[in-house]
């Protein structure tokens, strides 16, 4: 009887159009017909949770309603409004399990079951997955492009850890296929209340003393509290759970060759890459930077440890609860056996600081009468506390050894190189950002 029903629902997906299969209003490459359905099992009587494939070998996670039949022989993808999210948080709540064993349920620290009855409502911030917040209470995210991440691995060791400056983890579904390794379909997190990512609260603290008069210290004050943040984040990630046992390990010759490696080979993409004067003066530094480069060679045997990997101040969300950090699947342009892999502790702290050099020049290009000179003050002020409050913090963990003072620069070379590259393939008018800090490191 499953067989059949599996094999009814494959045909309706194959006849249904692939745009009806992705979220509306989100930047997600169309599917390339024909789709396939790979895996699917049954939230409610008439929706499905499904992982789909098109010619391409795209892996697409979709909730689906299946009836009524809105197109002829079709189905659709499921809308905030349709109780998909809402089944998928009552489910994990109760620690419950998709039927035909098709999928892996994975609770970590659920909250109670939203009810029958509650709202759902779409979260429109987020434009490579889907979420809908549940109740107010719970976010739940389709993955879209259904992906190897290390999040799973990585929440549920800081959970374990007792790490607790993050959206409480409710649990994760995952598929692994046939011999495959497992792709992320849908996870549920804490809704946080009023919570802001730092592209929006960090930019209007700056702005408050770029271009209002506001006073220095106020407008750095949450620097300390983000540098005590990151360095509990990193302090929880060396500590041995059941989930990793032994975090905590030494880099090797072959780990610092492959960093200098990689980011010598995007120093020289960024060369080939950017024209104009950008270009000019990149290739004005291209020796400082190489040289800067070249220090990663001597950190040999320097401590290494599952790190954030992508993280920014956009990573860094104030709510009413204070700060918190989100987002654990990793640098996006990396494979995930890289994701995966021990990183020293410097490079989180490096794309740090280059994020709020990066708050500041946003600042000055967006932000009416901002002051220049007063931006520059800003930036300063603003790493220095950001820093200041991380070492100390880690002092207090006793475990100043997790950062790897020689790392820094390094790293933050590396990042500018890596937002050049956004900004020539993705997003044009973003070239002044990594263009602005590299005159800043190295004038």
């Amino acid at each position: 009887m499953q067989e059949a029903d599996d094999a009814a629902l494959a045909s309706r997906v194959a006849a249904t159009a692939p745009s009806l299969l992705l979220p509306e209003s989100h930047e997600v490459a169309g599917l390339v017909p024909p789709v396939d359905l790979v895996a699917s099992a049954p939230l409610t009587d008439n929706l499905v949770l499904s992982v789909l494939r098109d010619a391409a070998g795209t892996l697409v996670a979709a909730p689906l309603v299946t009836g009524p039949r809105h197109n002829g022989a079709g189905v659709r993808r499921a809308a905030a409004t349709d109780g998909a999210a809402l089944a998928l948080a009552n489910l994990l709540a109760r620690s419950g399990h998709l039927d035909g064993e098709v999928f892996d349920v994975a609770t970590v620290d659920p909250g109670a079951a939203p009810g029958p009855d509650a709202t759902e409502r779409p979260m429109l911030v987020d434009q490579t997955h889907e979420s809908v917040v549940v109740a107010e209470d719970v976010v739940v995210k389709w993955a879209v492009h259904a992906e190897q991440t290390p999040a799973p691995s990585l929440v549920a060791h800081l959970a374990q850890a007792g790490f607790t400056q993050m959206p409480r983890p409710w649990g994760f579904v995952t598929w692994s296929g046939r011999d495959a390794e497992p792709v992320l379909v849908a996870s549920a997190m804490q809704y946080l209340q009023g919570a802001s990512d730092g592209w929006t609260w960090a930019v209007q603290d700056a702005g408050d003393f770029a271009a209002r008069d506001g006073d220095l210290a106020s407008s750095v004050r949450a620097m300390v509290e983000v540098g005590r943040l990151v360095a509990d984040l990193h302090s929880a990630l060396a500590t041995s759970t059941a989930v990793t046992p032994h975090p905590v390990c030494r880099a090797s010759a072959q780990d610092v060759e492959a960093w200098h490696a990689l980011a010598r080979r995007l120093l020289d993409d960024a060369v080939r890459a950017v024209d104009g004067p950008e270009g000019e003066r990149l290739i004005d530094r291209r020796d400082a930077m190489t040289a800067a480069i070249d220090a990663m060679l001597e950190a040999e045997g320097c401590l290494t440890i599952p790190v954030h990997g992508d993280l920014h101040v956009g990573q860094v969300l104030r709510w009413t609860g204070g700060y918190a950090v989100g987002d654990f699947d990793g640098n996006p342009v990396l494979p995930v056996s890289e994701r995966l892999r021990p990183q020293a502790a410097a490079r989180d702290v490096a794309g740090m600081l280059q994020a709020l050099d990066h708050v500041g020049r946003v600042v000055n290009r967006r932000v009416d009468g901002s002051d220049a000179e007063r931006v520059t003050r800003w930036i300063a002020a603003a790493q220095q506390q950001f820093i200041a409050s991380y070492r100390e913090r880690l002092h207090t963990h006793r475990s100043t050894e997790l950062l790897d003072e020689r790392l820094l620069l390094p790293f933050q070379v590396e990042q500018e190189c890596r937002e050049f590259l956004y900004a020539v393939h993705h997003r044009p008018q973003w070239r002044y950002v990594p263009d602005q800090a590299l005159q800043a490191l190295f004038p």
